[in-house]
């Protein structure tokens, strides 16, 4: 399978070449991927081209993909020991997303509870009929009042997601999805709310981010929250991982990224994708298509996958896709997302994924995919260097700007994930460079 591989030399003045890349043939429906800029790694990065014509693809397990602990980072030890133990983690979940962009975090036999729990109300809720799950839908926002904002329900029909949505949807995923967030989240929303009002360039959030979670019952919101407390357990244990796998020091990255108390702003989303039927089994490749998350760091539980099927959680390694393996019902997939590609000035690229087409006859998929954001008036830059560090950085952007024009980008069925000019206009699958000063 041809890959392009791309060295690029430590400093340089002139915009990042064009790239000419594989793309798949199959209607378009997989976007085209140019290699990523990155500072330390070789670029290994493109759509594959041998499953262009093909359905249900059983590909290989992904290589390097491991299990991290992170139990160091849940306990109140500032001894040595522990503090060794922590360096330890950091490196291994540096490894782990170098080799392969994502790593596991196995959790305790009580929280499995809650991992299950959670889908199991996801898998009730999308039983029961439409007119039922549509009390709480996804209610109208207008594009540019919505940014990450979503929460309720989105069914899996083309025209209903728009109808609900009060947006196009430009390819069907096959998921139905249920969206909240954290109050944690929402209480920042409306700090940022108070504190734009009046900035034009701010989003107009007003709307959106005065509505609360929408959940059927009691019970399903119980077990929600109780779902996010974990993520938000999780997420912070992460991130303080990769601030010291960054030399920034173990606060440092959810100082910056938070308002308060070192609480990750979480986005929560349950899919369930329907059993599969020989005529979606014949129809395309995948049934969420490539892309890469706008976040700084995604969890994903998906605890039925089997990568024998055909389907299930596949991400994007030296020009193939591979199957992640599978985890069983204790584990969370554990990847990073556009921001902190951005942050981090390439040294963890945002992965590349999909769901893979499953077999026919397979049975319903559901999992739960946590994203993890700064706060909307958060701006992305690089965190170790500065603009004038030899070129090699990123422009710094206002936080909602970029995700309201990922978000735009996304409507329109096209995957967004840098700017590649001196100039200020976006590009698929580009970046934009500052210049190396004179």
């Amino acid at each position: 399978m041809p890959v392009t591989t791309i060295t690029l030399p430590p400093a340089y003045s002139m915009p990042a070449p064009e790239i000419n890349t594989p793309q798949s043939d199959n209607n378009g429906s997989d976007p085209h991927m140019r290699p990523r800029r990155q500072t330390s790694l070789t670029i290994r990065r493109v759509i594959p081209t041998a499953d262009a014509n093909a359905k249900v693809v059983i590909v290989e397990e992904a290589k390097g993909v491991k299990t991290v602990d992170l139990s160091p980072f849940f306990v109140v030890d500032e001894s040595e020991d522990n503090e060794i133990d922590k360096a330890r983690v950091a490196a291994e979940l540096a490894e782990s997303w170098e080799v392969s962009g994502t790593f596991l975090v196995k959790v305790s036999d009580e929280d499995k509870a809650i991992l299950q729990n959670a889908i199991k109300v996801g898998h009730d809720f999308f039983s029961l009929p439409l007119d039922e799950k549509l009390k709480i839908n996804q209610l109208p926002v207008p594009l540019e009042d919505l940014a990450t904002v979503v929460r309720g329900y989105v069914p899996n029909n083309k025209e209903s997601a728009a109808a609900v949505c009060g947006r196009p949807k430009a390819s069907p995923d096959q998921a139905e999805k249920f969206s909240w967030m954290n109050s944690a989240t929402l209480d920042l929303l409306a700090y940022v709310m108070d504190h734009t009002k009046g900035d034009e360039g701010a989003l107009k959030l007003e709307r959106a981010i005065l509505r609360p979670n929408r959940f059927y019952d009691t019970q399903m919101e119980k077990v929600l929250l109780e779902y996010t407390r974990l993520m938000g357990k999780l997420s912070n244990a992460t991130m303080r991982a990769v601030s010291l796998a960054m030399n920034l020091g173990e606060y440092k990255l959810l100082d910056i990224v938070s308002l308060a108390s070192r609480t990750p702003n979480v986005n929560s989303r349950l899919l369930e994708y329907p059993a599969t039927s020989s005529a979606a089994s014949s129809t395309s490749t995948a049934r969420l298509q490539g892309h890469s998350d706008g976040s700084i760091v995604t969890l994903n539980y998906r605890p039925h996958d089997d990568p024998a099927l055909g389907g299930g959680l596949q991400i994007l390694q030296d020009g193939a896709w591979r199957a992640v393996p599978a985890t069983g019902d204790d584990a969370i997939v554990v990847h990073p997302g556009d921001v902190l590609e951005w942050m981090s000035d390439g040294q963890f690229p945002g992965l590349f994924h999909r769901v893979g087409q499953m077999s026919e006859g397979a049975p319903h998929r559901n999992s739960i995919a946590t994203f993890v954001f700064p706060s909307m008036d958060f701006d992305v830059k690089i965190l170790n260097g500065d603009e004038n560090n030899g070129g090699q950085t990123y422009k710094s952007m206002r936080f909602s700007k970029w995700a309201k024009d990922k978000f735009d980008a996304a409507a329109g069925g096209q995957q967004l994930d840098r700017l590649e000019s001196f100039d200020d206009h976006y590009t698929i699958f580009g970046m934009e460079l500052v210049p190396a000063p004179k």
